[in-house]
């Protein structure tokens, strides 16, 4: 058997995402590992794995995690330039919230490194768990100019990130044959304006130069193993753009949905591996008893005759249409035309809601480095509609229609959201399926059906609180949806 190593790479909050691929490879799959090392966000999933967790349990945490709860700002710190916020409310709330037990991690059997980086020799360090405590994990995650940096035995200890955010040498050192690396990272080609943009774009810069070197490095020492390591060494890296700012994240909703595309994403992950798993199901997590409904009401012209679509969007619960990536309803109504013989019916109908554009990619291997990439694009949205219709003439039809948003302003976007390309089909079929196209065309929302559609929005919960936090929940998706295409130059991603 190889000897395994598996690189927990920062990402700040970017690092739900890798809770999700634990709980898959871990607890489904019943992979394991000679060594782990954490860099950055990382050390907070090897914290828990060091506590005893299995790979479900860190993901259950997750699942329940308000990020607003690990928001303390420096006050006179700030003033006096020392750091923008502090690390009090993850020691104070976050972490005694998880029952992280520093007695537990100190006595872990498994091999593990926390990389930090040390100012004061200007070197690189790990900590292995049976040294850890509180301040070196939070040295560890202690990201310079956000967070003070961490005084231990005279020394200032600081996240690692510009140094290295997954410490492939700490992995090599180990002996390791394999190195699995789970890397959030931003890889998107593009440099947005302001100090607060360009201050995470230089930390990718720094961050994506480095293990794209280490991956080099093991490509060149394959060529000639006995010159550079003295064996092979077999990488395996899953990327993934995951909808969540670093650090700038106030809404527990958006959060979950990154431990969840992790969940698929290892689980595709597995599937192109062969390697088998047993999939948990955690949709529970969000059940909320909270049901939504909606208008969506269109015109515009099929084959060029006049259409009307009179919709009706239900949302069964709420919580697990927020939080699982999963966002399809159910629809009801009308789609009114003379190409359908007046008004045809919804008999049974469904709608995808602002999903991320996915485009997974197949694993590529170059000189013993395999890479992957989760393929979710979060700065396009797609709105998909699956009709199947009952003319007044007894004809079974089906109406496909797709809103699709990805220009990135404002005013572009919007409109998008509100215009919807259409089809008609003979019979009841799938999108995918071959069937004759009887009419094609554009449908699209004057102001005035927005307004009516956000006016019009109703909630079924257990009380007047639950139904009002269902809704605001609601408003929160969509504005975060449109955030992520067209406001991408205030913060690249929404904080809600």
């Amino acid at each position: 058997m190889p000897k395994r190593s598996l690189l927990l790479a920062g990402g700040g909050l970017k690092v739900a995402f890798q809770a999700g691929v634990l709980q898959v490879w871990l607890s489904e799959a019943g992979l394991t590992f000679d060594h782990v090392d954490a860099c950055s966000g990382g050390a907070f999933n090897l914290a828990l794995l060091c506590d005893g967790r299995t790979g479900i349990e860190i993901a259950d945490l997750w699942r329940q995690m308000r990020p607003r709860d690990g928001v303390s700002f420096s006050g006179s710190g700030f003033l006096h330039g020392r750091s923008i916020v502090t690390m009090d409310a993850y020691r104070d709330t976050i972490f005694p919230g998880w029952g992280l037990d520093f007695d537990r991690i100190r006595a872990s059997p498994i091999t593990a490194t926390f990389t930090v980086h040390n100012r004061s020799t200007a070197s690189r360090e790990t900590f292995s768990a049976a040294e850890m405590d509180l301040d070196k994990l939070v040295a560890t995650l202690s990201q310079a100019v956000w967070f003070p940096p961490v005084e231990i035995d005279g020394h200032y200890y600081t996240d690692a990130v510009f140094d290295t955010d997954a410490n492939v040498d700490a992995a090599l050192e180990q002996g390791a044959d394999e190195i699995w690396v789970v890397w959030t990272v931003s890889r998107r080609p593009e440099w947005m304006p302001g100090a607060l943009a360009q201050f995470f774009h230089a930390l990718e810069v720094s961050a994506n130069g480095t293990l794209e070197s280490d991956l080099e490095r093991i490509r060149m020492n394959n060529e000639v193993p006995d010159r550079h390591f003295g064996r092979h060494v077999h990488a395996k890296v899953l990327r993934a753009e995951v909808a969540t700012h670093y650090l700038a994240l106030f809404n527990g909703d958006r959060l979950h949905r990154a431990v969840e595309q992790g969940v698929r994403a290892a689980r595709a992950w597995c599937d192109a591996q062969g390697i088998p798993y047993t999939p948990i199901d955690r949709s529970h997590f969000y059940d909320t008893d909270v049901a939504l409904r909606f208008s969506d009401r269109l015109r515009g012209r099929l084959r060029g005759r006049r259409a009307e679509a009179d919709l009706q969007l239900l949302v069964p619960d709420a919580g697990a249409f927020m939080n699982t990536g999963h966002q399809r309803v159910e629809v009801r109504g009308t789609v009114t035309s003379s190409v359908l013989d007046g008004a045809a019916t919804v008999e049974e109908g469904h709608a995808d809601i602002l999903l991320d554009v996915r485009s997974p990619s197949v694993p590529v291997e170059s000189g013993g480095v395999q890479e992957a990439d989760d393929g979710v694009d979060p700065t396009r949205k797609l709105m998909t509609y699956v009709l199947h219709l009952r003319t007044p003439t007894g004809r079974a039809v089906t109406f496909l229609g797709v809103k699709d948003v990805s220009t990135p302003t404002v005013r572009a976007a919007a409109r998008e959201a509100m215009t919807m390309s259409c089809r008609v089909l003979e019979g009841w079929v799938g999108p995918d399926d071959e069937a004759v196209e009887l009419a094609t065309g554009l449908l699209w929302m004057g102001f005035r059906d927005v307004a009516a559609q956000l006016v019009g929005a109703r909630a079924d919960g257990p009380s007047l609180r639950a139904e009002a936090a269902g809704l605001a929940r609601y408003g929160a998706l969509f504005a975060g949806s449109l955030w992520d295409v067209a406001a991408r130059k205030v913060l690249t991603y929404a904080p809600f």
